[in-house]
């Protein structure tokens, strides 16, 4: 009961924090912020990529780069446990249909508690928490429209003066460079989905589910880098900088967290 309740809140705060992320044209600053989406999260962030700006010699492309890898490196270890929490799930996902099953034509409130403790017991053989598989999709879509605000509506992205990037204009879209970023964004997301795909394919090898995770993991692997493609062309160069950097520190989180535990 109280793992749905958790479920049902994260769901809700999602929603109070997505409902107030209506995107304004005007720069963001300490003045033009207004309500708790700009205050909390937007602003801060801005400010936190203009001190990296003043950090790294003005150079507004190389203070997003850092800011994304900064907040992916502290938000790793929860993007860690949530991607565990998601290989756990894949894994255990024939005996839970097996507890379904026994108990489709078992409609009585006796018969319903005791498939409840048999799911609780297998989620704890394995040691698994079903809020963590939800964590992740959650948190990434704030984050994302965090650094889209703070980045498209930082006060520097419209500065002549601050915004060039090796020559790049940071607030152009529809370019030849949004192009040529746009395609090395999406070839660095199939390899990462491909290396996280083979990984939970090694994992579900004697799962009966397997043909048809296969077919789900196939059109992952090309849907999100296609959606990330077609954004980086639509957006901000500066935007597509932090696709990029993500893209970047997934693979490398991966080779660090995954490969180690697959040898052992």
């Amino acid at each position: 009961m109280k793992k749905k309740l958790s479920l049902v809140l994260c769901f809700v705060l999602a929603i109070g924090l997505l409902s107030g992320c209506a995107i304004s044209p005007e720069p963001i600053t300490a003045e033009t912020a207004s309500g708790l989406w700009d205050k909390v999260f937007v602003l801060p962030l801005a400010s936190f990529i203009t001190l990296l700006y003043k950090l790294l010699a003005n150079n507004l492309g190389f203070a997003i780069i850092s800011a994304t890898a900064i907040v992916r490196l502290v938000l790793m270890p929860l993007y860690s446990k949530s991607n565990k929490s998601m290989a756990v799930m894949q894994e255990i996902q024939p005996e839970m249909q097996r507890i379904q099953k026994k108990y489709e034509n078992k409609k009585d409130q006796a018969s319903q508690v005791k498939m409840q403790q048999e799911m609780m017991e297998l989620y704890k053989k394995y040691n698994f928490n079903p809020i963590m598989g939800c964590l992740l999709p959650l948190l990434q879509m704030p984050i994302f429209l965090a650094f889209y605000q703070a980045i498209s509506r930082h006060p520097l992205i419209k500065n002549a003066s601050a915004n060039e990037f090796f020559g790049i204009n940071l607030g152009a879209t529809g370019t030849p460079a949004n192009w040529i970023l746009a395609l090395i964004v999406a070839g660095l997301s199939i390899y990462s989905q491909r290396l996280m795909n083979n990984n939970m394919a090694d994992t579900m090898k004697n799962s009966q589910q397997n043909q048809a995770n296969n077919t789900m993991m196939k059109v992952m692997t090309y849907y999100l880098p296609f959606a990330m493609f077609s954004i980086t062309i639509g957006t901000p160069f500066a935007f597509g900088l932090y696709f990029l950097t993500g893209a970047i520190m997934q693979i490398i989180q991966f080779l660090i967290i995954k490969k180690p535990q697959r040898k052992k």
